[in-house]
């Protein structure tokens, strides 16, 4: 009897926990798609008022929610904004196989909008990342890689393709 208890309590909890986990398994698909529609990359502070957009709060949400996987495999989504914030998402968690994942990009000049306080820039996926990862660039909180890595993506992007 004391075996049948237990396992008539664990499945409602364990398919209780399942519906959780689904739920917030949803959350970071949602995120990226949020992310997507907006198409813009915003830094913490946009405008005149200098406050943080909802662009830049789910950007926020999703480097405190998403695992490395999941940041991982957004890394290679279709959208490039979504690229871009899942990489910067990554050097803000400070991902030790970092280098990997920019040399991985060294080619992806796929242009995004970014804009940081009141200016609008239409940059290559390939720079926005570089400037995360450069020592003395935006967003002291992120990774910072080594000089050569930065020269290793230079050979690699301007290479013959």
């Amino acid at each position: 009897m004391k075996y049948l208890l237990t396992f008539l309590i664990l499945i409602p909890l364990s398919a209780w926990g399942q519906e959780v986990g689904g739920a917030t398994g949803g959350a970071i698909p949602s995120l990226a798609d949020s992310l997507a529609a907006v198409n813009q990359v915003h830094g913490p502070y946009v405008g005149f008022s200098g406050e943080a957009t909802a662009q830049y709060q789910n950007f926020q949400l999703l480097c405190e929610q998403a695992t490395e996987a999941e940041l991982l495999e957004l890394c290679q989504h279709e959208n490039a904004v979504v690229r871009a914030y899942s990489f910067w998402a990554l050097a803000r968690q400070q991902y030790y196989q970092l280098d990997s994942v920019l040399l991985a990009h060294s080619r992806d000049e796929t242009l995004i909008t970014e804009i940081q306080g009141g200016v609008m820039t239409r940059v290559p996926l390939i720079d926005f990342m570089q400037w995360v990862v450069s020592p003395d660039m935006m967003d002291a909180q992120s990774k910072k890689l080594d000089e050569k890595v930065l020269k290793r993506v230079a050979e690699l992007r301007f290479s013959d393709r």
